[in-house]
């Protein structure tokens, strides 16, 4: 049954003077995020940005999101503001606008939102990047107990790359691969993995074909032998071995026929074949 107070917002829309509490210092929100133990939202903008100041109007006047938001520090940064403001925007990569950041009271990113997004959707965002707060805090909490625990360094270092910041992602994952030899088979197959590509895109071919082959001589085999060959087998590519390329894919179309990464690697072949 809808109560009246339902019936009015409803009828009504936001309320007069319900408004996100919005930070103007970035440095202080942070402080205040240590302080209180919240994650931060981080909303960029600009003047120009007319999408912006409908989220302004529309989505952060919104009861729902006002009070959902209550549970971050909230913060405002002007991509055209302050020298800092600017450091900030990027930082995080900031290209378009509006973008959402969400962060960890530590400055890790958490959640990223690009574009406009309206006040029907945005709570569910707000409880989204709440829940990968607290998954986020937990293994930040578990590396000031021990900063080599393994599993928070590569549970960090996934959710990290998947965020694509990669910079961080890259030492976490590298600092697990230097303490994980207790961890199961297949966190430490995946940590290679991920850190190969990593190391593929900076053309560090050598140590990605160590990370992969490591990886593979791990036991038992898990159901991840099919993508590790194929990182292998883009590592070859990329570096100018074509024949070991060749033959890597050739293994996963032979070997892996149902995987989904069989028709990928029939594809990779077409393609070297007419190089």
């Amino acid at each position: 049954m809808i109560t009246a107070l339902a019936l009015d917002l409803l009828l009504l829309g936001p309320t007069p003077g319900a408004a996100i509490k919005w930070e103007r210092n970035f440095d202080d929100a942070i402080k205040k995020a240590q302080k209180s133990g919240k994650p931060v939202i981080v909303d960029f903008w600009a003047d120009w940005c007319a999408w912006c100041h409908r989220l302004d109007r529309n989505t952060y006047a919104d009861p729902a999101v006002v009070q959902k938001a209550q549970e971050f520090v909230a913060v405002k940064v002007n991509t055209e503001g302050s020298r800092r403001e600017v450091e900030v925007a990027i930082r995080y990569g900031v290209s378009s606008l509006p973008t959402i950041v969400f962060l960890s009271p530590q400055c890790r990113q958490v959640l990223r939102l690009n574009g406009f997004q309206g006040p029907g959707q945005f709570p569910h965002t707000l409880e989204a990047a709440l829940q990968s707060a607290r998954r986020v805090m937990a293994w930040e909490e578990g590396l000031d107990r021990n900063p080599d625990d393994p599993r928070a360094l590569a549970a960090l270092g996934t959710h990290l790359f998947e965020q694509e910041a990669y910079d961080e992602a890259r030492e976490m994952l590298c600092r697990a691969v230097g303490h994980d030899a207790d961890a199961p088979v297949g966190d430490r197959r995946r940590v290679r993995m991920l850190l190969a590509i990593l190391q593929n895109y900076d053309h560090n071919f050598a140590e990605a074909e160590n990370l992969i082959k490591d990886a593979l001589s791990l036991q038992p085999k898990g159901d991840d032998e099919a993508k590790l060959l194929f990182v292998l087998g883009r590592t070859y590519v990329s570096w100018g071995r074509h024949a070991e390329g060749v033959h890597t894919m050739e293994v996963i179309v032979r070997e892996y026929p149902h995987s989904p990464l069989a028709q990928k690697a029939r594809e990779t072949l077409v393609t070297l074949e007419r190089k």
